[in-house]
């Protein structure tokens, strides 16, 4: 079997290999990455870490956090610790291989973020570890912020991105587990689009919802400056 050609996504302060995950790097990861307020954290859990991208985010974002990552997939599994064993963070990341709906921690965490599965078509992908990784099925809405909320300190957040259209089960669920929503960003690829994904701040403080909007691109590779703040202390380019 020939073995698989190196790829390897290029960041400021790190360099993510990806060619043995099916969910490669992409914009929703790393738009909470850099969106997401870790200023108190010092305990983070990130779920489905995937090649650890988040992960690293945080530790580079964070210099005194500790960053549990949590990831089903074996695959991909491996290629996250690959990528935290060749950071500059690798003694404060922990990749633990294993599903979410199993994972237990005496640990009490400041954050637990996560880019989660996002879609409940009964159309499976032909590739399996892609559909694994995107199957809300895998982990529901419902699971995924009940157990974070058992696992949050007390004043701490869960941070999330979703699509948009997840926003009315967002809200049903985080009434019912009596937490309240913080902060909303609503996002859209271009001025002419519609707002195609949300990022949260959810957490047990009661407080206005602070509200904001963030358009990636003015034109095709021609970043908005809103953009460009949020993620130039990552991307190579910017």
């Amino acid at each position: 079997m020939m073995k698989s050609r190196k790829q390897i996504f290029k960041f400021k302060q790190f360099d993510i290999a990806q060619e043995q995950t099916a969910m490669k790097v992409g914009t929703d990861g790393v738009l909470l990455g850099a969106w997401a307020d870790l200023d108190t954290a010092g305990n983070i859990l990130d779920i489905g870490t995937g090649t650890g991208l988040i992960a690293l985010m945080c530790a580079q974002r964070q210099h005194k956090a500790r960053i549990d990552a949590v990831e089903i997939e074996p695959a991909a599994a491996r290629q996250a610790m690959e990528n935290f064993e060749n950071s500059k963070w690798k003694e404060r990341l922990n990749l633990i291989q294993t599903d979410f709906k199993h994972f237990t921690s005496v640990k009490k965490y400041d954050v637990i973020i996560s880019n989660p599965p996002y879609f409940d078509e009964q159309t499976l992908n032909v590739n399996r570890q892609r559909n694994l990784a995107r199957r809300s099925s895998n982990l529901s809405l419902e699971t995924l912020i009940r157990k974070s909320k058992k696992m949050l300190n007390k004043s701490g957040s869960i941070q999330l991105i979703l699509p948009a259209d997840k926003l009315s089960q967002l809200q049903q669920i985080i009434r019912l587990e009596k937490l309240f929503l913080n902060k909303i960003c609503y996002v859209k690829g271009h001025p002419g689009a519609k707002i195609k994904r949300i990022l949260v701040k959810i957490s047990a403080s009661h407080s206005k919802t602070e509200e904001n909007r963030l358009t990636i691109e003015i034109s095709r590779h021609n970043y908005t400056g809103d953009y460009i703040r949020l993620t130039k202390d990552f991307y190579l380019n910017m």
